[in-house]
């Protein structure tokens, strides 16, 4: 008999064809994103730190040893044990985070996540978590979600009681005969024929991006009506004409996101929107200049005057150009000490090198005005100069997102990474040391962990150089592409 986790059950409710592979398709390698699981995991040992003083089951949650331990635990009357572990007579096993003795005979399950509130899904695991643990005779009193505490704000040592917020979910999870319902469901499934691929964009990311989707889409067009039209609406055309936006018919495409890209991509031809672009250059005043920020976003707050999952600059790179077709400047700051705040060495540099005229310009003006406003909080001192360049940003994704310029190359996207090499195909990402923000925050973060040997670390600085400086490099080509369109 296969028994059935509360991760099991968890992904049986988003998606039975992708619980079926995990447990028959050993061949099949879901994604699996390390960095998510190691914060969770730290997170899990901070908590435990909050409810001190407890028993930890050493066994694994599969092995009939850590029911022994639990069981042992209990007897003994102890106040926290750590990943107490039980299963029922069907093979439905789970280990609690926590588990709490309010010695009078009932105990509560608390269970900690990395996130700063509790999710949909969570209170299914926890359902389960609840189910399981009664059928296996405990009396549970309540149950909790314990998340970060999205307002806490370090001053000094962490303080691990402000740190978490306890959510009591009791009233909020489903009941006994639904787990034991669903339970059934999912074992039926599981006990018969493989269900196939499942292939729905609202579906396949449910609660988060299923780890098979790339098993199930592998055969999805490069660009296919997922990426034309919203969730419900891609799903529903999807099953009606299939993925190819080749089979969708003519008044079927009034739905799609952006008129005239399926047109662009049918025909193979670009759009181009001059009113658009004018407006926007219209608007810009020199000397421009090209900020783009990189940033680390560490779940627990490494520093004073930050809170958990605050975006943490640790990089910018500025193309400065003072008059129309002038020479280029460059600028930029990359902090070199894991022991300290990158902020205010960051802030001082730009500030000092941003004039008091001139357009900001960025791609994607929520980020980097998101951030200048959050250290523009953080930072008092500096919070006129921060604004006063927020005031003046401008966003280059703007006219390709209204599509003022868009080729079928795109994809339907406007991001940098889609549009830069579509008009300027001489510049690339794929050859870079690295490739992305995110590559570029991890190995950041190992940097600051001091998880890097010295010639890591020596690597890792010479590539975000360039990294970021192809991004500001690149807002220079793109507005240069604008203004030659503009002037034929």
């Amino acid at each position: 008999m296969l028994k059935i986790s509360k991760s099991d059950y968890v992904l049986g409710i988003k998606c039975p064809n992708a619980l079926w592979f995990k447990k028959h398709r050993k061949d099949l390698s879901p994604v699996i994103d390390q960095a998510v699981l190691d914060t969770g995991n730290m997170v899990g040992e901070l908590a435990r730190s909050r409810f001190h003083g407890g028993i930890n089951i050493t066994a694994k949650p599969w092995e009939a040893e850590a029911i022994t331990q639990t069981k042992s635990a209990m007897t003994e009357n102890v106040h926290y044990i750590y990943e107490a572990t039980l299963e029922t007579d069907t093979g439905a096993y789970c280990a609690v985070d926590i588990l709490r003795n309010n010695n009078d005979g009932s105990w509560d399950i608390i269970e900690v996540k990395s996130t700063t509130s509790p999710r949909d899904y969570h209170l299914i695991d926890a359902s389960f978590q609840r189910y399981v643990f009664t059928q296996c005779g405990v009396n549970i009193r309540n149950c909790y979600i314990l998340t970060l505490n999205p307002e806490y704000s370090r001053h000094g040592a962490l303080d691990i009681y402000e740190l978490f917020t306890l959510h009591d979910i009791t009233d909020n999870l489903q009941d006994a005969d639904t787990v034991q319902s669903e339970v059934a469901r999912i074992r039926t499934i599981l006990d018969g024929p493989e269900l196939g691929i499942a292939i729905s964009k609202v579906k396949c990311n449910r609660f988060y991006e299923c780890g098979y989707k790339r098993h199930c889409w592998r055969n999805i067009p490069e660009y296919s009506v997922f990426d034309a039209f919203r969730g419900a609406t891609a799903d529903e055309i999807y099953a009606e004409y299939g993925a190819d936006l080749r089979n969708i018919p003519a008044e079927v495409r009034n739905k799609q996101m952006h008129q005239g890209d399926i047109e662009a991509f049918l025909d193979n031809v670009d759009v181009i929107n001059k009113d658009i672009l004018r407006n926007f250059t219209n608007n810009l005043r020199w000397p421009l200049y090209y900020l783009d920020y990189e940033s680390i976003m560490p779940a627990v707050p490494m520093f004073d005057n930050s809170r958990p999952y605050q975006q943490i600059c640790f990089q910018f790179s500025l193309h400065v150009q003072r008059t129309p077709g002038g020479e280029l400047e460059h600028y930029e700051y990359l902090h070199h000490d894991p022991k300290t705040d990158p902020r205010p060495g960051l802030i001082k540099n730009l500030i000092t090198t941003i004039d008091n005229t001139g357009s900001v310009i960025v791609y994607n003006q929520g980020f980097e005005q998101g951030r200048n406003s959050e250290m523009a909080r953080d930072f008092p001192e500096y919070a006129g100069q921060l604004n006063a360049i927020n005031d003046r940003m401008v966003d280059l994704l703007m006219p390709f997102k209204k599509r003022g310029l868009y080729r079928p190359c795109q994809n339907g996207s406007a991001s940098i990474k889609q549009t830069l090499p579509a008009f300027v195909p001489e510049m690339s990402y794929a050859d870079m040391g690295i490739h992305n923000g995110t590559e570029a925050s991890a190995q950041f973060v190992d940097f600051m962990a001091g998880k890097q040997t010295p010639d890591e670390t020596k690597q890792m600085m010479t590539n975000l150089h360039e990294y970021c400086g192809q991004d500001t490099m690149a807002m220079v080509r793109l507005l240069e592409v604008i203004f030659n369109i503009l002037s034929k």
